[in-house]
């Protein structure tokens, strides 16, 4: 069974024009990759085809949160999620490989599988480091590292490296 079969759009079926696409991904979605295993949120995903004769131009915007652990007071919260990718279809029967904005579909293909471009997005726009905006970590927290980086400015530095600054600063 197709776990990601909600996010293929049937192609052929469109007409030329603009069409749009509403489609949440939540946990289910996220359970589907490896490196989002576990990952609770909902992120809502709005797509816009715009189908002519010779190629289809998808655009694509995701908003939302998900749970995520700050890095500095590991607490949970909700974490925002915003993004937006935009790429083009087209079908040729040559085996050519796709290029970062161009999707290359085979004729038999009935359906496009969006489900690894919005995992894309979603990815893109995850911030390496995760913390909390300024004054909204766990006071408690924010005390112990507080005490911990104090402590480190305050210890005397080591005379063994004296020489070597010598030659640095020389």
């Amino acid at each position: 069974m197709d776990k990601l079969k909600e996010y293929k759009v049937a192609h052929r079926g469109l007409g030329e024009g603009r069409h749009t696409f509403h489609f949440v991904l939540e946990d289910s979605f996220f359970n589907c990759f490896e490196a989002t295993k576990g990952t609770e949120g909902k992120i809502e995903a709005v797509v816009e085809i715009i189908k002519s004769s010779l190629l289809m131009e998808v655009n694509m915007k995701i908003e939302g949160s998900v749970k995520a652990i700050c890095d500095r007071c590991l607490e949970v919260f909700d974490l925002q999620i915003k993004g937006e990718l935009s790429l083009y279809v087209k079908q040729s029967s040559r085996e050519v490989d796709n290029e970062d904005d161009f999707i290359i579909l085979a004729p038999e293909d009935d359906f496009l599988d969006l489900s690894s471009y919005l995992y894309e997005i979603y990815m893109l726009n995850y911030p390496m480091r995760v913390v909390h905006e300024e004054g909204h970590c766990d006071p408690a927290m924010e005390r112990v590292l507080d005490e911990y980086i104090t402590d480190e400015k305050e210890k005397p530095a080591d005379p063994r490296w004296d020489d070597l600054r010598k030659l640095i600063n020389n």
